[in-house]
């Protein structure tokens, strides 16, 4: 598939990226503010994900309904979401409708009317999915892990918690906006089947005359401890470990990838093999990286019951502990199939590029190829895994968390 990459910045800061897909008749487009969960105040976290609810609840002359109904006018499969970082507003359509959608975006960035009698109704739709969250144990543990091994702000939920959304105001959502929503850092994102000079004067046109603002960045703060449990009533423990990964920018990111899936990327990892399949310990279990744009974590997770769940934990520390020295060619080789399989099958969807060039872009300042991309993994060796492995382990910052009724024996080697 021909790929052709373009990017361009605003007078005010906005940059425009575009990846020309012309195989495709679809076309998504992607607006990411810089502002996120890192951003809520302090006794409001929750409230980038009330601004992002309410930003739907009215936007320049149209209502809440009419929102809906003009996405729907013009078949879009829109989606709004706030991350860490970012509140995104995306949609993907048939590519002749991109004019007469962007516009609505623009509504929603620059003039959201806050309405205050849709407040209650916006706050009460994300009490409600904070309330379905509290019913997933394998999100609660996660959620656990996140707030002690990141450093504050980044290890708050990006939900929010309840009793903060509870406090929160219609008045601290409009001088949040006020304060936050912004030109200063957001980046615009299209892809699919695409005029790209067209495209550019159009967005220049909607937004170029945005005063860019002057939201400080955040500061960072302390982690939290090594180790902790959560008390829940149930017949199964959760359990999550964490350490420090270097961040996607980092060379080193992709030999970070392809350790984790080693270990616990799917049913030929070892965790599987090891801890579900050979022992049957548990019934799912797992490692990840994950990745901030100045930090990066390896994370495994693993769901059991409670009376085999401190022989899961050993198990899993003992796994991480055996990865060095052990890597096969093998192994390295289905890491590669795998990662560049998806990487080519990503090309076929204008919404996974149009937010995969944006993500790229925030970590890396540029957008890679993908050609570029699959030589980058093309370079990925044993040699190389190893190399990283024996800087890495066994970790210097591990965290453990569990969640069930008793908590687990932690390793001495954690702090307390």
């Amino acid at each position: 598939m021909k790929q052709t990459l373009h990017s361009a910045t605003l007078d005010n800061g906005i940059v425009i990226l575009g990846e020309h897909l012309p195989d495709l008749e679809s076309v998504a487009v992607s607006f990411h503010a810089a502002v996120g969960a890192v951003h809520d105040p302090p006794g409001r976290c929750g409230l980038a994900t009330l601004v992002g609810e309410m930003c739907l609840r009215g936007a320049g002359d149209r209502t809440s309904r009419g929102i809906v109904e003009d996405f729907e006018s013009a078949g879009v499969q829109w989606s709004q979401g706030v991350s860490a970082t970012h509140t995104s507003f995306s949609g993907a359509m048939v590519a002749r409708h991109l004019p007469d959608v962007l516009p609505i975006y623009a509504d929603l960035l620059r003039r959201p009317t806050l309405p205050a009698d849709e407040f209650p109704a916006a706050r009460q739709m994300v009490l409600q999915n904070l309330a379905a969250l509290e019913d997933d144990p394998a999100h609660l543990v996660m959620a656990e892990l996140r707030k002690i091994h990141c450093p504050a702000p980044w290890g708050m939920p990006t939900e929010g918690l309840s009793a903060d959304v509870e406090a929160a105001g219609i008045d601290d959502v409009r001088q949040f906006v006020a304060d936050r929503l912004q030109p200063r850092g957001m980046i615009v994102a299209v892809a699919g089947r695409i005029d790209w000079p067209d495209f550019v004067r159009r967005v220049d046109a909607l937004l170029g005359d945005w005063p860019p603002g002057t939201a400080a960045d955040v500061a960072g703060g302390p982690r939290g401890p090594r180790a902790s449990h959560v008390v829940h009533d149930a017949q199964q423990t959760h359990v999550a470990v964490a350490w420090s990964a270097p961040p996607y920018r980092d060379e080193a990111s992709r030999e970070a990838t392809a350790a984790l899936a080693i270990l616990g990327g799917g049913p030929s990892s070892r965790l599987f093999t090891e801890v579900r399949e050979r022992r049957g310990l548990c019934y799912g279990v797992s490692a990840s990286y994950q990745t901030s744009r100045d930090f990066g974590t390896a994370v495994c997770y693993s769901g059991t019951s409670a009376d085999r769940a401190q022989q899961t934990l050993d198990v899993i520390l003992a796994e991480i502990d055996r990865l060095p020295g052990t890597i096969t060619a093998d192994e390295i080789d289905r890491v590669k199939a795998r990662v560049k399989s998806g990487l080519v099958m990503q090309q076929e969807s204008s919404a996974a590029r149009a937010g995969a060039i944006a993500r790229q872009w925030y970590h890396l300042g540029r957008m890679r190829t993908l050609a570029e991309d699959l030589e980058r993994f093309d370079r990925l060796t044993v040699a190389s895994v190893e190399s990283w492995l024996a800087t890495t382990l066994p970790p210097g910052d591990l965290s453990v968390v569990s969640l069930g009724r008793e908590p687990l024996e932690v390793p001495r080697a954690i702090p307390a």
